[in-house]
């Protein structure tokens, strides 16, 4: 799971990275972003893929999306007080998913 905290006060759960990472290219703005974590409270950094080349031309396939950067160590604490900070929780249905994984944050059994 994958959640993020977007700067309208909404925290979006992805069942996956991949999920996140589709929705996060489609946005077209990293900046809409306050906080990526995955539910064990590793926290990510955003980050756009370069253009590579080889013999002097661009690669199909290697240009556009977003890479998920793990950013320093597992921080369940940050992870709380993201979630905590939410205006509210999208989809509707992932409501229960977070509450039970504010349940095993705060028990430390993260």
């Amino acid at each position: 799971m994958l959640i993020t905290l977007q700067q309208d006060g909404v925290l979006y759960v992805y069942e996956t990275a991949e999920d996140a990472v589709r929705e996060i290219d489609a946005s077209e703005s990293q900046d809409n972003f306050r906080a990526v974590f995955d539910d064990r409270g590793q926290g990510y950094t955003l980050r756009r893929k370069r253009w590579r080349r080889l013999f002097g031309f661009f690669r199909n396939g290697e240009a556009a999306g977003v890479v998920l950067a793990p950013r320093g160590s597992a921080d369940s604490a940050a992870l709380l007080r993201t979630i905590a900070s939410a205006r509210t929780i999208a989809p509707r249905a992932a409501v229960p998913k977070v509450g039970h994984l504010v349940d095993r944050l705060a028990k430390g059994t993260a």
